[in-house]
Order: structure tokens, then C-alpha cells, then sequence
């Protein structure tokens, strides 16, 4: 079999090998992405059942009535801190299992207030023990913690400009900026996350867009490639070959060829 042949070969084998890892990484995008809307569902219709349990009809009380729902049926205990997640567990699957640590009755209660329409994010509180709460508003410009953790370090809502006031705690921020180690850059940050709360709090989101920007980066640097093959051909950097390729099926009789000496 002839060099150019072989290069064929590897040229179809390296192409399908291509389009393989990026039809992968679209379906497991689209996986991530059906997991996100049965969750939002049932997500949406527990918030709806808790308030409508609670008689709750202005933004505080159903923002007290989710809270005390979670620090009523949400749980630490028994609950082993050894594989947890790196993204930790999603507010569907906290709800259904009954148990999760401050950070995951965090999320789950800024999942159930936005299907409340109820904007919230997350806020990491330091001091003695770091601890995770929630900053939910209640109408413009006023704002409260909201902590669903049980026993709560914040039992009641307050703004946060009080809650640093506290003796136990001494700084804040919107990222954990500990786990990331950049605690001594910053202190006392508050971020306005906006529609980011959605990707940071629904960890199939987040990992639906990582599938899709990695099939879409594939594609582009497939292009971009082509792109400058095309303007170092015009520079007269690059020869190409003007004999007309091999048919496929041509390449795969001749790759099972005999070759005779």
C-alpha cells in the first residue's frame, strides 16, 4: 500500500475520531440539560406546595415559610462529608434526600425563591466557623440573610450589614474565596451575581454549558485550522497536492491488499 494510502487512512481514522468526541460531548450536554428541566419542575412545584402550605402571599413570609421548611426537613446529621461532589449536591436532589450542610440548604432555598420570584444568592460568612447563607430580597434595595442551616447561626432575617456586627463573624464574601484560596486578596466582597446565580446553583446547567462550549471550542479550532491552511496556501507556504483523493472504498481494498515483494 502506497504512502499516500496510509496517510488516507489515518486522515478518515483521525477525522472520525473528531466528530466522535463532539457528537459526545452535544449529547452529554443535552443529558445535563434534561436533568436541569426535571429538576427546575420539581423544584418549582415544592416551592409551590410549601408556600401554599403556609398561607404565605408577600415576599417575607414565603421567604420565612421556605427557610423554616428547610431547617425543619433538611439535615446534617448522619451525613458523611467524604464524597460530597466537587459542585456539590443539587437542590433537587437535598430536598429529596432530606439531608445536606449549610451550603446545600443554601442552594436549594435560592433555587425554591427564584420559582417564587424571589432573587437570592449566596453569601459565605467567616469567623469562628465558616458558614453559608443565602441574601434574598424582599423588595428593592432591602435585603436580608437568610440562613436555613438548623441549628441557625442567623435565626432571624437581617441585613448583612448587622449579621458582620456579629461578634463570630468577621468578613463575608459572594465566592468562597477560602476554597480558592485567595482569601488574602480580598475581604469583605459582595458580588451582584445576577443570572450567574442560575449556572452557580444548578450544577446541571453549569455542566450542560461546559459539554456544549467544549463541542463548540472543537469546532472552532477545526475551523480556524482550516482557515489558516487556506491563507498560508495563498502565501504559497503550504503545497498541497493537486491529485484528486482516493475514493474511501478504494482506500479500504487497497489497505487490506497483499503486498507483494
Amino acid at each position: 500500500m502506497g504512502t499516500k494510502s496510509k496517510l488516507l487512512i489515518v486522515l478518515c481514522q483521525r477525522r472520525s475520531l473528531f466528530f466522535g468526541i463532539v457528537l459526545v460531548s452535544v449529547l452529554m450536554g443535552v443529558a445535563e440539560g434534561v436533568k436541569q428541566i426535571r429538576e427546575t419542575r420539581y423544584v418549582g412545584s415544592m416551592a409551590q406546595e410549601i408556600v401554599r402550605g403556609a398561607h404565605a402571599t408577600d415576599s417575607r413570609s414565603r421567604v420565612i415559610a421556605l427557610r423554616d421548611y428547610l431547617r425543619t426537613h433538611v439535615t446534617f446529621r448522619n451525613l458523611s462529608i467524604d464524597g460530597r461532589p466537587f459542585l456539590r449536591a443539587s437542590a433537587a436532589e437535598t430536598l429529596r434526600s432530606g439531608q445536606g450542610y449549610c451550603g446545600e440548604v443554601a442552594r436549594a432555598f435560592i433555587c425554591l425563591a427564584a420559582a417564587e420570584g424571589i432573587r437570592a444568592q449566596r453569601i459565605n460568612l467567616y469567623g469562628e466557623v465558616p458558614h453559608v447563607v443565602a441574601e434574598a430580597e424582599l423588595a428593592p434595595n432591602q435585603r436580608v440573610i437568610v440562613d436555613c442551616w438548623n441549628p441557625p447561626l442567623v435565626p432571624e432575617l437581617e441585613s448583612l450589614d448587622r449579621v458582620i456586627l456579629r461578634p463570630d463573624i468577621d468578613d463575608y464574601s459572594t465566592l468562597n474565596v477560602r476554597r480558592l484560596h485567595i482569601s488574602g486578596l480580598v475581604s469583605r466582597i459582595k458580588l451582584e451575581m445576577g443570572p450567574l446565580t442560575y449556572w452557580t446553583e444548578n450544577p446541571h446547567t453549569l455542566k450542560a454549558s461546559l459539554w456544549f462550549l467544549l463541542a463548540l471550542t472543537l469546532l472552532a479550532l477545526k475551523e480556524a485550522r482550516a482557515l489558516v491552511r487556506i491563507l498560508l496556501r495563498k502565501r504559497g507556504w503550504v503545497h498541497v497536492s493537486t491529485l484528486p483523493p482516493l475514493h474511501p472504498a478504494v482506500v479500504s481494498s487497497a489497505s487490506k491488499r497483499e503486498v507483494i515483494p
